[in-house]
């Protein structure tokens, strides 16, 4: 299977999905081949008509050295240099996933299929091959600068051997893919976690056997953040079949009844971040960039631009990340409520009654501070960084900090798996202290926690610590490949109501 790419509004979500998740191809379609091929050559025209008129790294050095021109007998030798092949220098930390690399390739096609990288269509299929290649190697760390060139070097150093012409270098290394890519990986994660949430605080509702009335869907008619509204028919589906006997006669503490508003604020952070990712891979972010002929234009234009800093990804990248340590502390919070019998009216540490032992899976209320202080440190914001990121005075002034905000994002989503993964097990356990079958939407949840984390009979088990690594393992990856157990299955393709 391959995607075809004839537009750039085939620079969609599902496609990058299908490309960066499944493992497809790309194929550069008839009509985009037509257009580089036109758009090439009305460069190549626009150039030879004077090329002494200042093209930023075509009829000019790069970076500090813009001021500097090249002369024209110059400029396709100036193209052609190994220089443009320089490998990634930063260095350190984990490798960011091979599928956002994969993200990071397809969303350097945007510039180049309708003609805007005033590039040949070889070097298009060239980029394209890469993805039925091994990826490169791109460290998390060491990588943010002005632009996206420290990135994009690890990445397109593993670009097939072939020529270069004029102005055609600089498509391979300038414009903001990388900020495109992180953002996207991020919004299909966050979109998936999202369900995952209210799924797990569904099965923490009926744990505690609290009052239904917080999310009865009538709720969401006098409610107007669609947001909150959609959460309260959401968790009003999971919960559909529950039993209405022997529930907790009087409110639920406030952590359970704020449900649907906290939930609600984190579909609108994923939503925004959704938005923004579906913008940046369908952009053309060049610099310079051509705008192909048009009337006034028959030659077209070349423009310097900033098309390389994405100024939208690392804001919506930290919007996420705070609501993911709000999700953090309410799953503390639920988790040492189940447990404490004055509140839950629960077995204490929801040990098995008759077991002898008064422990059950008490430790589970220890552990998640820790996890929530993770994912709390995580959700800094991220500003612009203080420092010139380009070694040079004059151009390179301003660093590009989206792989700062994405660095975080992993940490974030990993104490929430973590968080969800504690919050899951308690709640299974106490469904099962208490001999109660969960609602009809959340037995596939219930049955994936006790695959892992079996419900304690009698003591904890030595390994209750890889069990629940293990559970948290499969909501992270369930973040990436969707679930049969997890509800609603069918992306919605965006964070709708399901």
């Amino acid at each position: 299977m391959s995607v075809t790419l004839d537009s750039l509004r085939d620079f969609t979500l599902d496609n990058l999905e299908r490309v960066a998740i499944g493992g497809e191809s790309v194929r550069i379609g008839a009509k985009a081949r037509r257009r580089m091929q036109e758009t090439r050559a009305a460069f190549m025209t626009l150039l030879d008509s004077d090329r002494t008129r200042f093209i930023y790294g075509t009829t000019s050095g790069g970076g500090h050295h813009a001021s500097k021109p090249i002369a024209p007998e110059e400029q396709r030798a100036h193209a052609a240099r190994a220089v443009w092949r320089i490998p990634g220098w930063g260095f350190g930390g984990e490798a960011v996933p091979e599928r956002v690399v994969r993200m990071i390739l397809f969303a350097r096609l945007a510039n180049y299929i309708e003609g805007h990288a005033k590039s040949r269509v070889e070097i298009a299929e060239r980029i394209a091959a890469m993805l039925d290649a091994p990826m490169p190697r791109l460290p998390e760390s060491g990588q943010v600068g002005a632009g996206e060139i420290l990135p994009l070097f690890h990445v397109m150093g593993a670009m097939p051997e072939g020529d270069f012409e004029e102005g055609e270098p600089m498509a391979v290394i300038n414009g903001s893919p990388v900020s495109a890519a992180l953002a996207a990986d991020a919004a299909l994660g966050a979109e998936r976690r999202s369900r995952l949430a209210t799924a797990v605080f569904a099965l923490s509702i009926e744990a505690l056997a609290a009052p239904l009335d917080a999310y009865d869907p009538a709720l969401a008619r006098a409610c107007a953040d669609r947001h909150v509204a959609q959460t309260l028919r959401h968790l009003s589906r999971l919960l559909r079949g529950a039993s209405r006997r022997g529930r907790r006669p009087y409110q639920a503490p406030v952590s359970w009844r704020i449900l649907p508003q906290v939930l609600g604020a984190a579909r609108r952070a994923v939503e925004t971040l959704w938005e923004v990712a579906g913008i940046s891979i369908a952009s053309v972010t060049d610099n310079p960039v051509y705008l192909p002929p048009d009337a006034s234009h028959p030659l077209g234009r070349v423009y310097s631009t900033g098309g390389y800093h994405n100024a939208q990804a690392y804001p919506a990248l930290d919007a996420v990340n705070a609501r993911y340590a709000d999700l953090c502390t309410l799953c503390d919070h639920h988790t040492h409520r189940l447990h404490d019998p004055a509140v839950s009216g629960l077995p204490e540490g929801l040990a098995m009654p008759g077991s002898g032992s008064p422990y059950g899976t008490g430790l589970l209320a220890f552990i998640g501070i820790g996890y929530a202080e993770e994912a709390r440190h995580a959700a800094a914001r991220t500003f612009l960084p203080a420092s010139e990121g380009g070694g040079f005075a004059g151009q390179n002034d301003v660093p590009s900090p989206t792989m700062l905000a994405y660095g975080k994002h992993r940490r974030a989503s990993r104490g929430l798996d973590a968080a969800l993964a504690i919050l899951a097990a308690a709640a299974s356990q106490a469904l099962h202290v208490t001999a109660r079958r969960p609602p009809p939407a959340l037995a596939p949840l219930v049955g994936e926690v006790r695959r892992h984390v079996p419900p304690v009979v009698e003591r904890a088990p030595n390994d209750m610590s890889a069990r629940l690594e293990a559970l948290a393992g499969a909501f992270a990856k369930a973040a990436v490949h969707d679930a049969g157990w997890l509800p609603d299955p069918a992306r919605p393709g965006k964070v709708r109501d399901p």
